[in-house]
């Protein structure tokens, strides 16, 4: 081969194999943090979106459950994942992006059903805990393993507040999410603000990047975290989440 054919061979080569941050985001809706439509973009997306322009990093992405995202990430067939280390119940090490923004859930019950008193969680006995496939629930977790809740799995968010809509009778069913996912919800279809929601949390998470534990992910949680730094202390990323509330 000529050698200027080699180098353009090679270039040709580089620039087609080039290497991308391969990311694994839920094939549901998770707003205001994430759409899967693409006219909607969402605060992680916009983010993820920023990193790719500033540090000129493809992003792959795949939709796929959240389950299935898991263990992807863990095999190493993606680099990263929407995820907290709160949520994650598995004790396998991974590398994590810096909070990209501060999830605060909130427990909603039917319109006209009592909240349930967090100080005495006795009273959740024979109570149902309506929650989404592969999602964990911190704070009540070993209540639905040792059978004081019963657990009812979704695979929407919106699907579990029309359900509790749709209760016509004082039961002890509920559903916790974060706040601002039920605001954007009643923005959407105004009938869900006849759901009652509580006004204190029911617990606090940090939303971030879950990247592989391997070279790769090593790699891009370090330049992932360098950006998002330079991206709060600059304001801008206070400003991104600014526009979803």
């Amino acid at each position: 081969m000529k050698p200027f054919c080699a180098i353009f061979f090679w270039l040709f080569s580089s620039s087609l194999f080039a290497d991308s941050l391969r990311i694994a985001l839920p094939d549901e809706d998770y707003p205001p943090y994430h759409f899967v439509d693409a006219q909607h973009k969402g605060i992680l997306n916009d983010v993820i979106t920023l990193f790719s322009t500033t540090t000129g990093t493809q992003i792959d992405y795949t939709f796929v459950p959240e389950m299935r995202s898991a263990k992807m990430v863990q095999r190493g067939e993606v680099d990263a994942r929407m995820e907290s280390e709160v949520w994650l119940s598995s004790h396998e090490p991974y590398y994590w992006s810096q909070e990209i923004v501060r999830i605060e859930d909130v427990m909603v019950v039917a319109q006209g059903a009592k909240l349930i008193d967090l100080q005495q969680l006795d009273n959740l006995k024979s109570g149902v805990l309506l929650g989404r496939f592969g999602y964990v629930y911190p704070t009540f977790e070993l209540l639905v393993k040792n059978k004081v809740l019963h657990r009812e799995n979704y695979y929407s968010d919106l699907a579990m507040l029309q359900s509790l809509y749709r209760d016509t009778h004082a039961g002890r069913r509920f559903a916790v999410m974060s706040r601002s996912q039920i605001d954007w919800y009643v923005r959407q279809y105004p009938e869900l603000s006849a759901l009652v929601v509580s006004n204190e949390n029911v617990g606090k998470a940090p939303l971030q990047l879950q990247f592989s534990y391997n070279s790769r992910g090593k790699k891009y949680a370090k330049e992932f975290n360098d950006f998002l730094q330079r991206l709060k202390d600059s304001g801008e990323l206070a400003r991104i989440i600014a526009r979803y509330q």
